[in-house]
Parts: structure tokens; C-alpha cells; sequence
């Protein structure tokens, strides 16, 4: 059973930042909504929060074992992550990490992982076997590459160029080796630690093949990876649908008082409830389209410029143009035609049509990546 709103909400408000990141900007430029930096959630428990939670804009945690404590993610790159560890080097001083958790394969989830290469880093078994679908060295080619490609004023390759140049801009993935976790589990997993259980769920596939939800239940604290965004559009790689639905209720009978989502502010279950409706209206949208025979990326146009979708939330949320990337995975798993082209090749394919959806948002953010 899930704990009151009000009592969520006290808790979160109670939640105390212990060192405040530098400055009132995100690192794309906008002004942070809300406080980012070292939070003390619950005792000996922290997250580390990134304003606005944009791209690799990544919470990160950390459970204070009482002489030993365990990391929940790493950074997208060596940079954002000893951020993170600079900033609670007093608590890991008296209780170094010896252990990492990876929530999912996404590089900003775990491309941090070689500072703890000396650790043991745990995942599930379909998010080790993910680990490796995305190179540093792909993203830095393509990083250099598009300042190229947005003097192609061609089919949106322009725009492409833009939307990916501005998107890895506040990052460098030099020198970045994956090092993938040492120990993988399937359905779910129990660390005791000196007292403290941590138990870790499989929910995935979703988000994408190996989400993984953290619960701290003596602590009343989880750590929901990417299944959970706040204030943020969230994105369906993998998918089903159905089955990234089944995590987020998941998180719903977890009697906690605060959730750490993946990329947004310290959140609640009402949040939770936020993001399921989203999903729940962007099914049956997606699937009036599919059965009018509306392609994937026409159908996202069509729904975020629809009234419904300019009313509701979301409307005001981080990258709305993302519909497009979970579009084009409803097709796939109702067994539509392909509409892309194959491996990485049709992933920037599908980057460059959501880059062309973004250029005609001009007030959604962050406004760098669509504004030339």
C-alpha cells in the first residue's frame, strides 16, 4: 500500500539539500526549476538531483550503509559523476561505495561506471546485455559531426545537426570505457548490508530492456531509473507499453514517501500518477492513429499539436518531441510495418524526424536545442 499524499508530500518537502550545485542555470541554459545538488531524503539516504532533468540532466543516489554505501547510477560522463562524488565525499569518507546498482543500459545511467571499476556493480541480466549498444567514441563522432551536418539544408539534416550538436554539447565522452556490471540477477535481487536491505525489482523491459526499481523499505525511499520522469517527457525505447505501465504501478504499492525519478525533482506517488496518464492518453491516441493508418512520426505530430495533448500536463513538460522515438516503438510492437531503417542507421533517422518535430515547438525546452 502506498503512503498518503500528504504525508509525501511532507516528506519531500522535508528533504534537505546538503550542498547546492553552482549557479541558477542548467547546464543547457535554462533556468533550473528547482534546487539542484545533495539531497538528504530519508537517513543516510541521498539523491543527487541535476536541474531540469533534461538530457543527461541524471539523478544519481546514495544509501549510507553505516561504514559502507552503495551508489544507485553513474554519470554520462567522468565529469558529471565525480561532481556527484565531490559533493558527498564527507559521507563516503566514513562509508566508502563498494557497490554500484545500474538501473538501465542508457549512458547516462552508467557510463561512470569505470570509476568503480574496482566494485561490484550490479544489474539485471537484460541490462548487462544492453550495456554495449552505444559507443562514447559513436556519440563523440556524432557531436563533431554535426556541425557539418547543420550547414545540410536538406531533408532536416540541418535541424539533426542542431538538435544532436546542442544535445551532447554540456558533455565529453572522451576517455569513456563501458565497463559493464560484475553481477547480473534476474526478477529481483536482496542486498543486506550491515542491517539495511535494499532490494532491487526487475520491471523491465520499458523504458528500455532492463529497468531495474531500487526500494529502501525500512527508509521509505525508492529509486525509479528512467520508468519515472517528472516534469520531463518520458521515452519508450524498448517497450511494451504494457509492460512499462506494470512498472509504474509497481512503484504505486511501494509504501514510501519519496521517489527518486530518474531524470526531474524528488517526487511522490501523485507523480507517479501523472506519468501513468500520460501513458494511458498517449496509447489510445497513438492507437485511434494506427488504426486511421496514420505512420508513426505523422501520428506524433498529430497528437502533440492535437487540442487534448496542448490542454492536458505534459503539454508543458521537458521534450515533448520524444512522442516520436515511443511512436515508432507502439508501431513495432503492434506489428506495423517498418518505418525505419534498420539498426543504429534508422535510430538517427529517428532522431533527425524528432529533431524536425522540435524545431516546430519554439516554446518547449530546452529552447537550445531548437533554436539555431
Amino acid at each position: 500500500m502506498s503512503t498518503t499524499p500528504r504525508a509525501s508530500h511532507r516528506a519531500r518537502a522535508e528533504a534537505t539539500c546538503l550542498h547546492a550545485s553552482v549557479g541558477s542555470l542548467t547546464r543547457y541554459g535554462e533556468p533550473a526549476k528547482y534546487q539542484g545538488g545533495l539531497y538528504r531524503i530519508a537517513d543516510n539516504t541521498y539523491a543527487w538531483l541535476v536541474p531540469n532533468g533534461s538530457w543527461g540532466e541524471t539523478n544519481l543516489g546514495l544509501i549510507d550503509c553505516r561504514g559502507t554505501s552503495v551508489m544507485i547510477d553513474t554519470g554520462w560522463d567522468l565529469r558529471c559523476t565525480r561532481e556527484m562524488l565531490n559533493a558527498c565525499q564527507d559521507i563516503t569518507d566514513r562509508s566508502p561505495i563498494d557497490q554500484v546498482i545500474n538501473t538501465h543500459a542508457d549512458g547516462d545511467h552508467c557510463w561512470g561506471n569505470q570509476l568503480f571499476r574496482d566494485r561490484h556493480i550490479i544489474a539485471t541480466h537484460a541490462c548487462i546485455h544492453q550495456m554495449h549498444h552505444m559507443q562514447p567514441r559513436a556519440l563523440s563522432a556524432l557531436y563533431h559531426g554535426s556541425l557539418i551536418l547543420r550547414h545540410v539544408n536538406v531533408a532536416g539534416i540541418d535541424q539533426f545537426g542542431h538538435y544532436m550538436h546542442e544535445m551532447f554539447r554540456p558533455y565529453d565522452f572522451s576517455g569513456i570505457r563501458i565497463t559493464s556490471p560484475d553481477h547480473g540477477f534476474s526478477v529481483s535481487k536482496t542486498l543486506c548490508i550491515n542491517g539495511v536491505d535494499i532490494v532491487i525489482t526487475e520491471v523491465g523491459p520499458g523504458h528500455t530492456d532492463g529497468d531495474a526499481v531500487v526500494h529502501v523499505p525500512a527508509r521509505r525511499v525508492a529509486y525509479a531509473g528512467d520508468i519515472l520522469f517528472v516534469g520531463v517527457t518520458p521515452v519508450m525505447w524498448s517497450g511494451p507499453i504494457e509492460k512499462l505501465v506494470a512498472g509504474l504501478e509497481f512503484l504505486q504499492t511501494l509504501d514510501v514517501d519519496i521517489i527518486v525519478p530518474g531524470h526531474g525533482p524528488l517526487a511522490t506517488q501523485a507523480d507517479v500518477q501523472h506519468v501513468l496518464d500520460y501513458w494511458h492518453f498517449v496509447h489510445e491516441a497513438m492507437a485511434q492513429r494506427f488504426k486511421q493508418g496514420m505512420g508513426p512520426t505523422q501520428a506524433a505530430r498529430d497528437v502533440i499539436f492535437s487540442p487534448a495533448f496542448q490542454q492536458a500536463p505534459w503539454a508543458q513538460w521537458d521534450s515533448p518531441e520524444r512522442l516520436v522515438t515511443s511512436a515508432h516503438t507502439l508501431y513495432r510492437h503492434w506489428g506495423a510495418p517498418a518505418f525505419n531503417l534498420p539498426g543504429k542507421l534508422g535510430q538517427m533517422n529517428l532522431l533527425r524526424q524528432q529533431a524536425m518535430l522540435a524545431f516546430e515547438l519554439p516554446h518547449a525546452t530546452p529552447r537550445v536545442m531548437r533554436h539555431p
